[in-house]
């Protein structure tokens, strides 16, 4: 599916298509009950970070101007880390959905009406991400933030004070230049269908003119450290999965297909050569295969992990961290880090600490886990991150 071909695409049903495989219910039960949904784009130890955008079928309308919020039960929040110190909160409220920045560990935050998108095409009330309605978004960075409503994508490179058409901003590119960070997105990528990259300085966002390596839809991609993307493609409803690995910024790809014996989890990436896959089976068992040549061939660690791991990332010491739950009932059921310093083969548990929030929970060279200064179960208003399971510093949540 190429970033070129918008005339005629229909997001809406291509959206309906895609239904969620069962470890991402899972993760939509954990998003209802928590409220806060988490995903990291960048930060300055990593040399990459990356994402992807829906194409659009028709003109999109003006962002509406900052009327008081349109009130409705579709109500939660985002955090994204953009660098060891810095990071954007979103809420969103029915169809607006407004931006905050920090820049020191979240000691002090702008205010929420600083940036804000009101859908004009949104209808109040209908729930974040159904189909063919309704407002989404993404932070591709500290500066440039995607946002669709009703499936036509605007995008701001300002910090969210202004909105332009995604398609006439978007640069397209044979590969991605030197400059620009692929932006991460994992466990599923919607309303995000093909890779995109943003330059930190301009906040300026590149799609790729090549053709994708997969005719399903993108689910989840990983920037590793030497500028190699591992994406992978797969649709809910259809059995099967595409890994893919490119070493020239998006201009090729290699790729191979997981078969019709399970989904793909997520990918990670160490360099070009080397990379892992989390699968999961029909029945619910989860595997880990990796690498060595690039994605031509895989072979299963053996690794014994629980059924709800959801994340997987290389630390800044080349481990293996993954976020998976301390196996209680709510509402002990804590969010658990496991480390593995043997290429996969065998994962101890670094540390179990907070609820168990929805989305993604890792980020090239990071790993991070939820928590409330009072000990109980609701909303976190901190996280504490680590690059190696080892050290941790805390990052405090917009109130």
């Amino acid at each position: 599916m190429s970033g070129r071909e918008f005339s005629g695409f229909d997001v809406n049903a291509l959206t309906e298509a895609v239904s969620p495989p069962p470890f991402d219910a899972l993760r939509s039960t954990a998003r209802s009950r928590r409220h806060r949904s988490v995903a990291m784009v960048a930060a300055a130890l990593v040399a990459l970070a990356g994402l992807a955008v829906v194409p659009l079928v028709t003109e999109p309308d003006p962002a509406a101007p900052a009327d008081p919020a349109t009130t409705s039960d579709a109500q939660f929040s985002q955090f994204t880390l953009t660098g060891p110190n810095s990071g954007v909160d979103v809420r969103q409220d029915g169809c607006v959905v407004r931006f905050a920045y920090t820049g020191d560990g979240g000691r002090s935050w702008s205010d929420w009406d600083a940036a804000r998108f009101e859908g004009a095409r949104c209808a109040a009330g209908t729930a974040a991400g159904t189909a063919g309605s309704g407002t989404d978004f993404f932070v591709l960075g500290e500066r440039s933030y995607l946002v669709t409503d009703s499936g036509l994508a605007q995008l701001s490179t300002d910090y969210g004070r202004t909105w332009r058409d995604a398609d006439a901003a978007i640069v397209a590119v044979p590969a991605f230049p030197a400059t620009a960070r692929p932006v991460l997105c994992g466990f599923g990528c919607r309303p995000l269908l093909e890779p995109l990259a943003v330059d930190p300085s301009s906040g300026t966002v590149y799609r790729l003119t090549a053709t994708a390596p997969s005719w399903r839809p993108l689910f989840s991609l990983y920037p590793a450290a030497d500028g190699s993307i591992w994406a992978t493609y797969q649709m809910g409803s259809v059995d099967g999965s595409t890994v893919a690995r490119s070493a020239d910024r998006g201009a090729t790809w290699t790729s191979w297909e997981v078969g019709d014996d399970g989904n793909v989890i997520t990918a990670a990436g160490l360099d070009n050569r080397e990379g892992y896959v989390l699968t999961q089976s029909s029945d619910g068992a989860v595997r880990l295969l990796r690498t060595t040549d690039g994605a031509k061939t895989w072979t299963d660690t053996g690794a014994d992990l629980p059924r709800q791991t959801w994340d997987l990332t290389v630390g800044s010491d080349g481990s293996l961290l993954a976020i998976t739950t301390n196996g209680g009932t709510e509402p002990n059921e804590l969010a658990r880090l496991l480390v593995s310093r043997d290429d996969g083969r065998r994962f101890t548990v670094a540390r179990d600490y907070g609820p168990v929030v929805g989305s993604v929970s890792v980020a090239p060279g990071y790993a991070w886990l939820f928590g409330r200064d009072d000990g109980s179960t609701g909303e976190p208003d901190h996280l504490i991150v680590t690059t190696d399971a080892t050290t941790w510093t805390r990052f405090t949540l917009k109130p």
